[in-house]
C-alpha cells in the first residue's frame, strides 16, 4: 500500500462516516424512525424462519435487525457504518480488479448512490446489506487458487448468491468476467455458465416465493431505483479501467476534478430525491408518536406548512393541550380535512398509517382499531412496531386482556418495545389499573352504533352524546362544524354541551357564536348570557364595519382579521390542485 492509499485509508472512512451521520442526524432523521415504525423484528425462531419465504433472506434479516437501531435518536450511524463498510469493500474489490491506486476515490461512487437511495423512506437496509454480501462474496471467490476451485465455488456462490444478497448478486457474473480480464484469460465457458445460473435462478424461483418477474428481480427492493447501487460499482469498474491512462497523466487535475465530481453528484443527488418537506411532517407526526407536544406546535409554527397532515398533528397537538378552539386558526386549516383526514383509496399509505392516533385521542376506540388494522395492512411489510404498540393500547383500554396480551407478548420480543410491553403485561396480570388507562376507560361508550367508517360527524356526535365530558370530544365536534361553515348546529351543539363547562369562551367558539347570534337575531340579553369577551364584540364590530364599507375586500380584512373566523367563514375556499 503507497504513502498515498494509507492516507486515504484513514480519512475516507472519517469523512464518509462524519458527514453522512450529520445529514441523517441533524437534517433526515424523521425518515429513519419511519423506517423503524413500519417493521417488527422479533427476537423468535419462528419470526427468523419467516424470512426463507422470500429471497435474501440473509440480507433482510441483518437489514431488519439493524433497521430496529433506527429507534433512537442517534440512530444514523447505523448507516454511517454501511457507508463505511461499502465503500472499504468497494475499493477492496475494485483493487483485485485493477492495478490503478485510485480504487478508493472511485470507490466512494457506492457511497454517493446508497446514500441518495436512503433519502427515500422505502429504501431498506436490506439492500445495502444484499450489496455488501455480494461484494463479500466475491472477495471470497477471488481467493481460488485454481481452475477448478475456481469453477467450484463460482458455481456454488452463483446458486445460493440471490437467496442470501438478493438483486445485487446480479452484479456477480460481471465482477467475474472483469477478474478474467485482469487475469489476461477469459474463460468463456465457466463465465457463461455463472451468468446463465445467476440470471434464471430469480425467474425460476419467482412462482416459490410469490414475486413478479420484475419484484423478482428487485428483491429486496420495491422499486427499480434501488439499482443505482450495482449500476454505482459498474459506473466505478468502468471508469478506472478507461481512465486509468489519463489519471496518470493528469494526476494534479483529476485530484482535484473526480472528487468535485462526487461531491456535485451527493448534492444533486440528495436534492433531487430527498423530501425535505415531507421529513417536516415526520418531523411533526415522530414528535407527536413520542408524546412531544409543545415541541409538535413549536415546530409547526416554524414549519408553517400548508399542508393537511402537517394541520392533522397540530390539531392533536393542541387538543392535547386543550387550546384546540382558543389557536384552531392561527394555523393552517383545510376545512375538516385537518382534523380527521379522509381514509380512503386516493390517500398515501403513510396517511392511512397514521389515522388512528385522532380516534385514539377522542376515545373513539372501535375506529382506532379500524384504523390501525388498516395502516398495518397498507404500511409496505405488513408488520409495524408503531402499530402494534397502538393495537396494544386500544384492547388495554376496551379491558379486553386477552387480545392485549397477544400483542404486548409480541412487543416483548423486541429490543426496544420490550420494557413498555412488560410493565403492561405486570399490570393486567396483577389486575391493576394507572391514571391514563382509567381515564381513557372512563370516556368509552357504554353502547355502539352502526355508521359507516367515514362519517366522522355521526361518530363525534356519538361521542359526545356518551360522555358530555369528553373535552376533547366536544372540541373537535364544534371545531369540526366551524371548519364546515355549520354555524348553525355549531351553536345548538354548543348550547348543549358547552355551556354546563366553567371556562371562559375560546377565541375561535366566540367569533363564531357572534356571527350565528347576529344571523339568528338574538336579543342583547341573550347575547350578554354567553359571556363573550367585550374585546371581541369591538373587533366583531370593526370587522363588520370594514367589510361592509368595503363590500368584502380580502385586501382591506387581511391583515387585521386574517386569524379570525369571520374571515375563514367568508374567504376559506377548497383549493384544488
Amino acid at each position: 500500500m503507497t504513502a498515498y492509499e494509507k492516507k486515504v485509508f484513514w480519512i475516507f472512512p472519517l469523512v464518509i462516516a462524519g458527514l453522512s451521520f450529520l445529514f441523517f442526524q441533524l437534517f433526515y432523521p424523521y425518515h429513519l424512525f419511519l423506517k423503524e415504525q413500519i417493521r417488527l423484528f422479533l427476537y423468535t425462531p419462528d419470526y427468523f424462519l419467516s424470512y426463507f419465504n422470500k429471497p435474501a433472506w440473509l440480507a433482510s434479516y441483518i437489514g431488519d435487525f439493524l433497521t430496529q437501531f433506527f429507534y433512537l435518536r442517534g440512530g444514523a450511524a447505523i448507516l454511517s457504518l454501511i457507508f463505511v463498510l461499502e465503500w472499504l469493500l468497494g475499493a477492496m474489490v475494485l483493487r483485485n480488479l485493477l492495478p490503478s491506486g485510485k480504487v478508493f476515490v472511485w470507490a466512494l461512487l457506492l457511497v454517493i448512490a446508497d446514500w441518495i437511495l436512503h433519502c427515500d423512506t422505502l429504501h431498506s437496509v436490506a439492500v445495502s446489506i444484499g450489496f455488501i454480501l455480494t461484494l463479500a462474496l466475491f472477495l471470497v471467490y477471488t481467493i481460488a487458487s485454481n481452475r477448478w476451485l475456481a469453477l467450484i465455488s463460482g458455481v456454488v456462490f452463483a446458486l445460493i448468491g440471490y437467496w442470501l444478497a438478493g438483486s445485487s448478486f446480479l452484479i456477480f457474473p460481471i465482477l467475474v468476467l472483469a477478474l478474467d480480464l485482469k487475469k489476461g484469460k477469459v474463460r468463456l465457458p465457466e463465465w457463461l455458465l455463472n451468468g446463465v445460473i445467476v440470471f434464471s435462478i430469480p425467474l425460476a424461483s419467482r412462482h416459490h416465493f410469490l414475486l413478479t418477474p420484475i419484484q423478482a428481480f428487485i428483491f429486496p427492493a420495491f422499486n427499480v431505483r434501488s439499482a443505482l447501487l450495482p449500476g454505482a460499482f459498474i459506473v466505478a469498474l468502468s471508469s478506472v479501467l478507461f481512465l486509468e491512462k489519463i489519471e496518470i497523466r493528469y494526476s494534479r487535475f483529476t485530484n482535484i476534478l473526480i472528487p468535485f465530481t462526487f461531491i456535485s453528484l451527493l448534492i444533486a443527488g440528495i436534492m433531487t430525491t430527498a423530501n425535505f418537506n415531507f421529513e417536516k411532517i415526520l418531523s411533526l407526526d415522530g414528535e407527536t408518536y413520542f408524546g412531544n407536544t409543545d415541541r409538535v406546535i413549536g415546530l409547526s409554527k416554524q414549519y408553517n406548512l400548508k399542508n393537511k397532515q402537517a394541520t392533522y398533528f397540530t390539531n392533536i397537538a393542541l387538543a392535547r393541550k386543550g387550546v384546540l378552539p382558543e389557536y384552531l386558526l392561527d394555523f393552517y386549516q383545510p376545512f375538516s380535512n385537518g382534523l380527521i383526514p379522509p381514509v380512503t383509496p386516493e390517500e398515501s399509505w403513510q396517511s392511512i398509517f397514521v389515522s388512528n392516533e385522532v380516534f385514539f385521542l377522542i376515545g373513539d376506540m372501535n375506529m382506532a382499531q379500524h384504523s390501525a388494522m388498516l395502516g398495518n395492512t397498507f404500511s409496505p411489510y405488513q408488520r409495524s412496531s408503531r402499530m402494534m404498540r397502538r393495537l396494544a393500547e386500544i384492547n388495554l383500554v376496551n379491558g379486553d386482556s386477552a387480545a392485549a396480551t397477544k400483542y404486548l407478548r409480541i412487543l416483548s420480543k423486541t429490543l426496544f418495545h420490550r420494557e413498555w410491553a412488560d410493565s403492561q403485561l405486570k399490570m393486567i396480570q396483577s389486575s391493576e389499573s394507572n391514571n391514563w388507562l382509567t381515564s381513557k376507560r372512563r370516556l368509552l361508550p357504554n353502547s355502539d352504533i352502526l355508521r359507516k367508517s367515514n362519517d366522522y360527524l355521526s361518530s363525534l356526535q356519538f361521542l359526545v352524546e356518551q360522555h358530555s365530558d369528553n373535552a376533547v370530544a366536544v372540541d373537535y365536534l364544534l371545531c369540526y362544524l366551524l371548519l364546515n361553515k355549520d354555524l348553525k348546529s355549531f351553536r345548538e351543539n354548543y348550547d348543549r354541551y358547552c355551556l354546563k363547562i366553567n371556562r371562559p369562551v375560546p377565541k375561535v367558539y366566540a367569533e363564531a357564536l357572534l356571527a350565528q347570534l347576529v344571523t339568528d337575531g338574538a336579543s342583547q340579553q341573550e347575547a350578554l348570557s354567553y359571556s363573550i369577551n367585550p374585546e371581541t364584540v369591538k373587533w366583531f364590530a370593526e370587522y363588520t364595519r370594514i367589510f361592509e364599507q368595503t363590500s368584502g375586500d380580502i385586501n382591506a380584512l387581511n391583515k387585521q382579521f386574517a386569524k379570525s373566523y369571520w374571515f375563514y367563514y367568508h374567504f376559506a375556499t377548497i383549493q384544488k390542485k
